[in-house]
């Protein structure tokens, strides 16, 4: 099936708009029932296609001891940008038992994603990295008549959210999960939480970029920095199969929800609580600059739009939900816009 099946079968629209805060060019919020829901979070976004295409994560959240309906992805099509839709796809880990095959759900926060080729990467907080491959997707049979495909559509419908609408608004499409970069459980207390993703260009080269949320005295964030592999969208592993970051920046600022990086410039999301506006950092880890309520409330994750100079961000509280860009070449530091910035 994979993407392009998707981008034929969109069942929702979303909606032009203004969204708040200097650094936030005009963008888009979600369909009213996806607008305001408490049950599904925004957190990731990454945009493919040169920008036709975004992408948005989103993670359920837990209700009771009830299992979780896990994380999906928002396919967006923005070809047409006054005309832009989407549908959601759920994201599922395959299982085999007994020979019958099942999909499980994928309970991670997804705060961020990171896509490089046609590989999907979404951020496992505490474990490290989840890997999809986005020629995977499935459709779910509609009508099985038993075997997998029963077996299938069963498991799916029971993690259909119950909307009191038809059965477009649930999950008909899934991504299976490929693989996962477990973080080794010795690496001990202080090991590198994924709280967000992106990928970026340093040095020529491409890089898988992981940054840390922690709120003010929880602890001083990091940032890190992978290799890519550029023929497989992976991120390089040494002869025993271990990942190893290129560099780790400390002491970087607290509530980060998004970074991205281009060469030596580096752009950073940080979040100040429901109804405050958010801050943008911009420079290099050490010395960034902060501009400081520049976007909107619950600013999220960040994606580059290449080619071009463009980056985009989602924000996550219910009736407050936009995905909007942001004009990098406005924000760079001096050294790297040749201006003093607006």
């Amino acid at each position: 099936m994979a993407l392009d099946g998707v981008l034929d079968d969109l069942d929702r629209a979303a909606e032009r708009c203004l969204v708040p805060g200097k650094a936030a060019g005009e963008g888009y919020t979600w369909d009213p029932l996806d607008r305001d829901d408490p049950a599904w979070w925004p957190q990731g976004v990454a945009s493919i296609r040169s920008g036709r295409v975004l992408l948005v994560s989103w993670y359920a959240r837990r209700r009771g001891l009830l299992r979780t309906p896990g994380s999906r992805i928002s396919v967006i099509d923005r070809t047409d940008p006054e005309r832009a839709r989407y549908r959601h796809v759920l994201l599922v880990a395959p299982h085999r038992r007994l020979g019958v095959l099942t999909m499980g759900t994928v309970p991670v926060h997804a705060g961020g994603i990171a896509v490089h080729g046609d590989v999907l990467h979404v951020a496992d907080t505490l474990f490290g990295v989840r890997v999809f491959h986005l020629g995977d997707v499935l459709r779910v049979p509609r009508r099985p008549s038993g075997g997998e495909g029963a077996t299938l559509r069963g498991r799916i419908d029971r993690l259909r959210r119950p909307t009191g609408r038809s059965g477009a608004h649930g999950y008909d499409y899934v991504l299976p999960q490929l693989m996962a970069y477990r973080v080794p459980l010795r690496s001990g207390a202080r090991r590198l939480r994924y709280s967000f993703l992106s990928t970026g260009q340093v040095a020529g080269r491409p890089n898988l970029v992981v940054g840390e949320y922690r709120r003010t005295g929880k602890g001083a964030p990091r940032l890190a920095r992978y290799p890519l592999d550029p023929r497989t969208g992976l991120p390089a592993a040494d002869e025993h199969g271990r990942c190893t970051p290129l560099e780790v920046y400390e002491g970087q600022p607290s509530r980060m929800q998004g970074a991205a990086v281009h060469e030596s410039a580096w752009f950073v999301t940080a979040s100040a609580g429901e109804g405050s506006p958010g801050d943008l950092y911009v420079g290099a880890p050490g010395a960034l600059h902060r501009h400081r309520g520049v976007l909107p409330t619950g600013p999220e994750d960040l994606g580059w739009s290449r080619p071009g100079d463009e980056l985009w961000c989602v924000s996550e509280w219910p009736g407050r939900r936009w995905i909007f860009p942001i004009a990098a070449s406005r924000w760079r530091p001096p050294d790297e816009a040749g201006h003093g910035g607006p």
